[in-house]
């Protein structure tokens, strides 16, 4: 029997990693940031670690990416406002700002957006330079406001975890020998789980390869398919399907002149020793980090990103492995994705093997309170799915005594 486990953010929060909350209220205060030579936006550490002049010259942008942003907050509230259970967060706020980035920029370009830019020009003072240029400045902040909620969701999540025992049932899984195979995705940005398993002994194929000689591991997606028949201990393939703060793209920079196509060599990849940066491959060239993290944020959104490189391999490999699984798992996941949503309301319903097939939902939230904050599409599934006996729910938490791998193991089985 094969097992799927989709997991959410409620996975990190008993290692008090920062919450949805926590990050929303960094993002909407700017001023604590500065943008650095690299062009990344970090926190201002303190008066002796960075230049009191750099920071005072940069005031002004950050002073306007924090009206920008608030002005945004303020329109998804009318929005939602009939709605009391659903707060503002820093996912709806990269998701408005991107749109208008996206727009502006004839990225994707969306005709219902031009009352809401128009708002912004009219109601939003000081945006703009010089006058015909007020599309251009305003692109430019909203793609601004973009990097910089990267940038604090980045650094944030790089936080020590103060504990990590409570992901054990994860580890238990896989060194459980009823079931043939273990796979995980995740939606977390955060390295909490690999750095676990890792550190445990367990066997993580994550799709990345092996250090090479420039202190990078490559991205490598056959690398899941190999795991399968090349190991005889216990492997656990991990999926993070919406990136990682780790993951960086890279591009071999020619030693005495520029390329002329760029992008033909790029990859992706994360840097595990920062110590080989500056080592060369056997044609000379370094091999130059690019910008920040590549993760996904936003709402809706991030179903376009699927499409892209590396996200439409991770994205196969979840409606492959799930269609040769029996069993998922989900935890700590509030099913408001639609786009994952999507795969598994297929996965239960739409596909002719769904009669064998069992959810386990856990969520520390009553069932009602789940159905009601879930997507229209899966929440009223999963009171039929219930009575047919193919979705068990615990409502417990991650960390809580009572949630072992026995419990769901029993669970999983009885069907």
């Amino acid at each position: 029997m094969n097992i799927c486990f989709l997991l959410g953010s409620g996975i990190s929060n008993p290692a008090e990693l920062p919450s949805v909350q926590d990050i929303t209220t960094q993002v909407l205060s700017p001023k604590d940031y500065f943008r650095d030579s690299d062009e990344i936006y970090r926190k201002i550490a303190s008066e002796n670690q960075r230049s009191p002049i750099l920071v005072k010259m940069q005031m002004p942008e950050m002073e306007r990416i924090e009206q920008f942003l608030r002005w945004l907050k303020a329109q998804a509230e009318l929005r939602y406002a009939r709605d009391s259970a659903r707060s503002v967060n820093y996912e709806d706020l990269a998701y408005l700002a991107a749109q208008i980035r996206d727009d502006l920029s004839d990225e994707y370009e969306n005709p219902a957006l031009g009352p809401l830019i128009c708002c912004a020009l009219n109601t939003l003072p000081g945006l703009c330079a010089h006058a015909g240029e007020e599309c251009t400045k305003l692109g430019h902040l909203a793609e601004e406001s973009v990097n910089f909620i990267d940038d604090v969701v980045a650094e944030m999540l790089c936080k020590p975890p103060a504990r990590k025992d409570h992901l054990q049932l994860f580890l238990d899984a896989v060194n459980d020998e009823r079931f043939d195979e273990v796979n995980l995705f995740t939606l977390n940005h955060d390295t909490l789980l690999e750095r676990f398993l890792q550190k445990n002994g367990g066997d993580v194929v994550d799709g990345f390869d092996q250090e090479d000689s420039l202190g990078i591991r490559r991205w490598n997606p056959r690398l899941f398919d190999c795991c399968r028949t090349h190991t005889a201990r216990p492997t656990v393939r991990l999926y993070k399907l919406h990136g990682s703060i780790n993951w960086r793209r890279f591009r071999p920079r020619e030693p005495h002149k520029a390329p002329l196509n760029p992008w033909l060599e790029e990859y992706v990849g994360i840097r595990s020793n920062a110590d080989l940066s500056q080592e060369r491959d056997e044609q000379g060239r370094t091999h130059e980090e690019l910008m920040r993290a590549r993760f996904l944020t936003g709402t809706f959104n991030k179903m376009l990103n699927y499409l892209d490189d590396v996200f439409l391999e991770l994205h196969y490999c979840f409606h492959r492995t799930l269609d040769e699984s029996d069993r998922l798992v989900v935890c700590g996941y509030g099913l408001g994705d639609k786009g994952i949503n999507k795969r598994i309301i297929d996965w239960m319903v739409l596909s002719p093997e769904s009669a064998r097939r069992k959810m386990v939902l856990i969520d520390p939230r009553s069932f009602e309170q789940v159905q009601e904050s879930s997507r229209g599409a899966i929440g009223d599934k999963l009171s039929i799915l219930n009575v047919e006996g193919r979705l068990d729910y615990f409502q417990l938490r991650v960390g809580s005594p009572d949630l072992t791998w026995e419990t769901i193991a029993t669970s999983l089985l009885a069907r």
